[in-house]
């Protein structure tokens, strides 16, 4: 009985195990990066260093610009690589850049 309670245990820590080991590398399979862009910043995306995004301007808005900070490319690479790893559809919106207080209105 105490040897049948044991493997049990173990079987249940070998699972957990797999189980956090198989989230983690799923949660690394995206790697964002910054660039300078002209007078501003854009961002990359790679999933398992393959490049599959490469965003050079503010997406949504009706002109081409780069973003104004690296701190607003990285805010919205950083919600691009989360709606990828859920899954969603990979596209921004121009509520999610107001809510994400994104710089719209620098020109440089």
């Amino acid at each position: 009985m105490k040897q049948k309670k044991m493997v049990i245990g173990i079987f249940i820590l070998v699972i957990l195990l797999i189980g956090f080991s198989v989230n983690f590398s799923l949660n690394k399979r995206y790697n964002l990066e910054t660039f300078k862009v002209n007078n501003g910043w854009g961002y990359s995306i790679y999933k398992e260093k393959k490049l599959i995004i490469k965003q050079e301007n503010i997406p949504s808005i009706q002109i081409k610009k780069p973003f104004a900070t690296e701190t607003d490319a990285i805010k919205i690479g950083e919600l691009m690589v989360r709606k990828l790893e859920k899954r969603k559809t990979p596209s921004i919106t121009y509520q999610e850049l107001l809510v994400n207080s994104v710089d719209l209105y620098s020109f440089k």
